[in-house]
């Protein structure tokens, strides 16, 4: 009865968004890509490429999903190379993200269907995965349990549950404690986590504590070299310290020209690079750094810029890799919870962020406990950990050694959550690869 509601509820509302939806497709080409696929109808030439070998089926939202996945993804492919892998995403954005960084390990790269229990049933019906695994939090009633009756395995990586989130799967307990207790396994993030989805329905035998597979993308930065290589010499990087702002949102760009203006008269060879987490606000960014009064630049131009508007997708990594300080935004303001902290630490670059990191308190914690990251209180506090680290290029680099440190210490989620899915594999007899 509960799931018949919630199909009801589901359709109504994507009714009463038929305008707003067709408003954006009409104003930006990314809502109108995949539209198809959303709704269950996937080209069949995608779907032929999945022919010859067990399907496993990974889903990822987002671009942060999507990245922290591949080394996931190239592990299990070295491992079980006969399997055909079939990758979905939300936004347009990681589904271009995919493309680029799966090309060899993904066979279908398509968009994940709208909850529809029509729409996710003739994706799994067509694709027959044996195996569906989710990153961190994606929890889709009618995905889930209509994969659990195909008779397909699901398995969480990566898993998180915020306490926000818990609260609301726990009010909705009557629904949501099924959804939990059709998954095969949890591979959480945290004691924490493992304790929360334990207690929203996941059996315990079910459930382990893998750790963070962004540990794990350190394979990324050995493709950052060629590109970084570029970067500096189309910006003009030559030797003045660099702040690199990355995936910022509205509201931080005004703090981090501010912080800017703050430090120029001290550090006046020093530049400024943002970048913004959405590329339809580019332009709104854009029309910030104009206005701030310094000489300003887009990276799809090139050139030397006081301030760089980072108007390319891609290319966070490489430019974290030039940074002296590296600002991890979406933790400026409240309402986001933080992005991925480790990514400058690979370089071994000095990780800075905002008191707003409800996502990634964990690892800020570790990152905090090392040596290897800092937590400003507020826009003062952040002006004074910048001064400070401009300032000592002994601290800066202790600071970044220590940021790397703590990733090698952590590394191996990856391996045993592909562990976890090859057991899945192995039960329904598939052969391992050479």
């Amino acid at each position: 009865m509960t799931r018949f509601v919630y199909e009801i509820v589901l359709h109504i509302g994507f009714l009463a968004m038929v305008p707003y939806f067709l408003f954006m497709a009409a104003a930006a080409r990314k809502y109108r890509r995949g539209l198809p696929e959303r709704l269950g109808m996937v080209p069949r030439r995608k779907l032929a490429a999945l022919e010859g070998g067990p399907v496993v089926w990974v889903h990822a939202v987002s671009v942060g999903e999507t990245r922290a996945v591949i080394p996931l993804v190239r592990m299990l492919k070295e491992r079980r190379p006969q399997v055909k892998v079939l990758f979905s995403t939300v936004t347009a954005t990681a589904n271009d993200v995919a493309a680029a960084e799966g090309k060899g390990l993904i066979d279908a790269l398509v968009y994940c269907p709208l909850d529809f229990s029509w729409a996710v049933g003739r994706l799994i019906d067509r694709a027959a995965p044996r195996v569906f695994v989710v990153v961190e939090k994606e929890v889709w009633p009618n995905l889930l349990l209509l994969l659990r009756r195909s008779g397909a395995a699901t398995v969480v990586v990566n898993g998180t549950v915020s306490e926000r989130s818990f609260e609301s799967y726990r009010r909705f307990g009557f629904f949501f404690r099924e959804v939990f207790g059709s998954l095969s396994a949890f591979c959480a993030r945290t004691e924490e986590d493992a304790a929360r989805a334990e207690a929203l329905g996941v059996e315990p035998g079910r459930v382990t504590v893998a750790g963070n597979i962004k540990f794990d993308m350190g394979a990324r930065t050995a493709g950052c070299e060629a590109r970084a290589d570029e970067l500096r010499r189309a910006l003009c990087v030559d030797g003045g310290p660099v702040i690199v702002a990355g995936s910022t949102h509205r509201g931080e760009e005004e703090i981090l020209l501010r912080l800017y203006g703050s430090l120029r008269s001290e550090f006046p060879e020093l530049r400024l690079f943002i970048v913004p987490r959405h590329p339809e606000r580019f332009d709104e960014v854009e029309a910030l750094a104009a206005r701030s009064g310094f000489s300003y630049v887009r990276r799809s131009a090139g050139g030397r810029g006081d301030i760089v508007v980072v108007d390319t997708v891609g290319e966070l990594s490489a430019l974290y890799s030039l940074a002296d300080v590296a600002v991890v935004c979406g933790s400026l303001v409240r309402g986001v919870g933080g992005h991925n902290l480790l990514e400058p630490a690979f370089f071994s670059r000095p990780v800075l962020y905002g008191p707003y990191i409800d996502s990634y308190r964990s690892m800020a914690a570790l990152l905090e406990a090392g040596g290897g990251g800092l937590r400003a209180a507020g826009e003062s506090d952040m002006l004074a950990k910048l001064r400070r680290l401009l300032r000592e290029e002994g601290a800066r680099e202790e600071m970044g050694r220590r940021a790397k440190a703590v990733v090698d210490a952590n590394r191996g989620a990856a391996a045993r959550c592909v562990d976890t899915i090859e057991a899945f594999l192995d039960d329904r007899g598939a052969e391992r690869g050479g």
